[in-house]
Order: structure tokens, then C-alpha cells, then sequence
């Protein structure tokens, strides 16, 4: 068994001009629905999505993505266990990277400051 790690940190502000520049543009080709409807909940919605997002850069490093295009980055879904917990869900093309790289469990953390989200990945490799 081998452990691949992967981190990013985003920059909160950056993220809240993304929204307010482009609002559903952005949202939706970043996003779930499921995400968007978690973090625009939130009394700052910026530090959740820039978390997420932060969250599906390292869950790409971790995986050692190699793309050609446009990475599907919707494939990549961060939610939450019954606990709170965050929790990857992986779907598409980035499923079948991982299966094929045989990557059994991703694992991720996430952490917002009041000007940067951090996230810290880790995948598992049969």
C-alpha cells in the first residue's frame, strides 16, 4: 500500500471576485450542486468554495491526474459524512483515473483562515 499526497492553498478573495465576476459561470463548471448549495449557505460562502476548491486541486495532485484538456473538476466532489467530516466523492473520468491507478480511498482535510483555504489530500494506492 502506498500513500499519495497532494496540497493546495487558494487565496479567499481571489475566490469571492471569481463569484461576483462570473457568478454561475463559475460556480458550475467548479461545483456540484451539492456544493454550491452547502457552501452558499454559509455565512461566508468564499472560504467554503476557495476550501473546496483548494480540496479538488490536492485530491488531483494526490491522484497524479496527468490531463491533456481540461481537468473535469466536477468529477471531483467534496461533501460531508453524517459526523461533518469532509469526505471525496470521486465520478467520471477522474473515477475511472483512479480506479485504473488503483487508488482504493481518497482522504482530505480542509482549513480556512479569514484570507486563505488550505486542503491537504490523501490517496490510497493498492
Amino acid at each position: 500500500m502506498r500513500l499519495l499526497p497532494g496540497t493546495d492553498i487558494i487565496e479567499i478573495e481571489r475566490v469571492q471576485r471569481l463569484i461576483e465576476g462570473g457568478h454561475d459561470a463559475f460556480l458550475t463548471r467548479w461545483f456540484t450542486e451539492a456544493e454550491r448549495a452547502y457552501c452558499s449557505g454559509k455565512a461566508s460562502p468564499a472560504a467554503h468554495y476557495a476550501a473546496r476548491l483548494a480540496a479538488k486541486e490536492a485530491v488531483a495532485k494526490a491522484l497524479r491526474w496527468q490531463w491533456t484538456g481540461p481537468v473535469p473538476w466536477r468529477d471531483i466532489e467534496v461533501l460531508h459524512d453524517a459526523g461533518g467530516a469532509p469526505l471525496v466523492r470521486l465520478t467520471g473520468q477522474v473515477a475511472d483515473w483512479a480506479a485504473r491507478q488503483s487508488i482504493t480511498v481518497v482522504e482530505v482535510s480542509l482549513s480556512h483562515s479569514r484570507l486563505h483555504a488550505t486542503a491537504v489530500a490523501i490517496a490510497t494506492q493498492r
